[in-house]
């Protein structure tokens, strides 16, 4: 049996000190996230938290490159969609909506989760990169990445790191400081297992491919958490957030009126709808690694064409989450912190 990571590292007895990446304007479950991780002080200490850049037009991009380097194979759904849109309409998106846009959204939203947020210590926010990688060693310099390398050289305590978007501010970081890779624990969810044969088309992981690959490095001690076939168990409904999240205070409003308005949703009232709350994930294994259990991994790479390709050394992966526990943790936190208030 493939042994199981059942206990973050660390040289104190305290909470983890953790540093949130987060494209928080993209999708409500970075928000619903960041929100959990603010109400576990008992295991998390945030040290800061930064704002991912994000651009859908970059995606497409680069799902119609892919595609197009593999021939004329069948697409993925997110593929037909980006050949529906086309090269040109992709373009004009990027122009329209940079990463740099997405960065800024992602930075006001994150302020937006703090100002409702029932917690004494409110952690800084950093504004990220405005671009993603060019080639795989083209550092986008940002005050997060320096935040990063700065609480990285803070403590002899590992530090350790929830990417929760695309990677480009981690990935700069180690680039431009490379001994914060000793220092440091990541934890990415994105697509499928890294042994999956499927062509992979994940929004955090595609976005800056070249950014998700130095993550991958045999360098970085990576907790690795598929979107696909784990962290897409933790769906959510509508009568769940009305009974446990919008009653709870100024926060679980905004939790519920996110889910209420999510842009990218079908009508909320439709029978059988449900969301699921992917970036829940890396703090469910950092409140209890039991909850996310995993397996040591071979390393692998996500190639041009998007396939996964075996890399050198070992990684550890997620194979399930416990849903039921997390959303009972989520919701218990939730409501004491609003009877506290």
């Amino acid at each position: 049996m493939p042994s199981s990571r059942t206990e973050p590292p660390t040289g104190s007895t305290g909470p983890h000190r953790l540093f949130i990446d987060t494209d928080a304007a993209n999708e409500i479950d970075d928000q619903f996230a960041l929100a959990w991780a603010l109400l576990a002080p008992d295991r998390l200490e945030i040290e800061a938290i930064a704002a991912a850049p994000f651009g859908h037009g970059p995606y497409l991009t680069a799902l119609l490159e892919a595609q197009g380097r593999r021939g004329d194979g069948p697409a993925t759904p997110f593929e037909q969609l980006a050949l529906e849109v086309g090269e040109e309409s992709a373009r004009g998106l990027t122009e329209l909506a940079p990463p740099q846009l997405g960065m800024e959204r992602s930075y006001d939203e994150i302020k937006r989760v703090l100002d409702v947020a029932p917690i004494e210590h409110r952690p800084p926010v950093h504004r990220g990169a405005d671009r993603f990688m060019a080639t795989p060693d083209d550092a986008v310099d940002s005050d997060a990445a320096r935040a990063l390398i700065e609480r990285a050289h803070a403590s002899t305590d590992p530090l350790f790191v929830a990417v929760l978007g695309a990677p480009t501010n981690v990935a700069s970081a180690l680039i431009i400081d490379p001994t914060i890779a000793a220092k440091v624990t990541v934890i990415f969810v994105a697509g499928y297992p890294s042994s999956s044969p499927h062509v992979d088309d994940s929004f955090n992981l595609l976005q800056d491919r070249h950014a998700s690959n130095r993550l991958l490095a045999d360098d970085v001690d990576l907790i690795y958490i598929p979107g696909y076939q784990a962290a897409d168990t933790l769906s959510v409904t509508l009568p769940d957030l009305e009974r446990h999240v919008a009653p709870f205070g100024p926060l679980g409003e905004l939790l519920h009126q996110l889910y209420l308005d999510n842009p990218l949703a079908a009508e909320p009232l439709t029978p059988g709808h449900s969301w699921v709350m992917w970036d829940l994930a890396p703090i469910a294994w950092l409140i209890d690694p039991t909850w996310v259990p995993t397996f040591d991994a071979a390393r692998a790479r996500i190639g041009p064409d998007h396939h996964w390709e075996v890399s050198s050394g070992t990684m550890t992966e997620a194979f399930r989450v416990d849903r039921r526990s997390i959303y009972i943790d989520f919701y218990e936190r939730l409501r004491a912190a609003s009877a506290s208030t």
